[in-house]
């Protein structure tokens, strides 16, 4: 085999020093820029600790494909500090799925006017920056579904969407090299580049392809494209690009704490029966779940309450 062949495919697998800088000199360089990315994980369910790491103070929206979830994991197991809930696709916990990651400080929606057949995976969101609104679809194409087929059902989804979005990214495991026909035929309609042009796929090992790309209508808008591996896929590079478009940072979040040496105990159990109280009181009104209100509430006496209770 040849061994530059056989040097890629390991590259895929296991992280190195060049790799991890790839990903620092780009928040470096893209400093108040939105750098986005994808990676298929082959399962997130026992990766996330390490996507977290990965993603954290570095990635601002990340698309991660074959997350192989099902309804036996609730969302907020896959819940990240300084980002918003997750968008979630789930097929099985056998293959596929895409889940999408937002940093809270990006307004964001998923949008569901226009229905994908249910084999199409993937999600619609809408990510509002500054004054463009971009339409970016995350998605995982499995290599059984036919090419034509995919991109058929994808082009009626962007025609309806194209009406109320001048721009449009798409972030995915497409399974499909830019030099196919389906996908070749579908940037020409849509006057759409592929902005990765390295191999980022290396499950055969003979014949590595560039199957996880970033497809829009709009290049002049990214720059500083690049791919890195993370140690965390078993074939797949992390690919990375930045969107050409300024973004203040996240200001860091203040945490208050109280003084324990001024805790009364009765203060705060009468302020925590009143809240319990109110809360019940809500829910007898409405048709919100016992632990969503309960929990919320408590969540709120406990961080509010103790503090002011403190502060008697």
């Amino acid at each position: 085999m040849n061994d530059h062949l056989f040097s890629e495919r390991q590259s895929a697998t296991k992280i190195s020093s060049d790799d991890e800088n790839i990903l620092t000199h780009l928040r470096l360089r893209a400093k108040n820029k939105l750098i986005i990315g994808n990676l298929n994980i082959n399962s997130l369910r026992n990766k996330f600790d390490e996507l977290k790491l990965l993603i954290q103070g570095k990635i601002y929206i990340l698309v991660v494909t074959e997350t192989k979830l099902d309804s036996s994991f609730p969302l907020n197991q896959f819940f990240i500090e300084g980002f918003n809930k997750p968008f979630r696709f789930d097929r099985n916990k056998f293959g596929g799925g895409v889940i999408i990651y937002v940093r809270e400080d990006i307004p964001c929606k998923q949008l569901v006017k226009y229905v994908l057949p249910n084999d199409i995976e993937g999600l619609f969101i809408e990510i509002n920056l500054r004054k463009t609104k971009w339409l970016l679809f995350g998605t995982y194409h499995p290599p059984s579904q036919q090419d034509y087929y995919y991109f058929h059902h994808l082009g009626k989804a962007i025609d309806f969407y194209l009406k109320s979005y001048e721009k449009f990214v798409l972030i995915g495991d497409f399974n499909s090299d830019e030099s196919e026909p389906h996908l070749l035929d579908f940037l020409n309609n849509y006057n759409a580049k592929n902005l990765i042009h390295e191999k980022t796929c290396f499950k055969n090992k003979d014949n590595p392809s560039c199957s996880d790309v970033i497809l829009t209508n709009s290049s002049k808008s990214f720059q500083n494209t690049n791919v890195m591996s993370t140690g965390l896929s078993d074939f797949h590079k992390l690919v990375l690009t930045v969107i050409n478009t300024s973004f203040q940072k996240m200001k860091p979040k203040e945490i208050v704490y109280g003084d324990y040496k001024k805790f009364e105990i009765e203060i705060f159990e009468n302020k925590l029966k009143t809240s319990l109280n109110q809360c019940f009181f809500h829910l007898s009104k409405t048709s919100t779940s016992t632990n969503d209100i309960a929990g919320n509430k408590i969540d709120h006496t406990t961080l509010t309450f103790v503090y002011s209770a403190n502060q008697s």
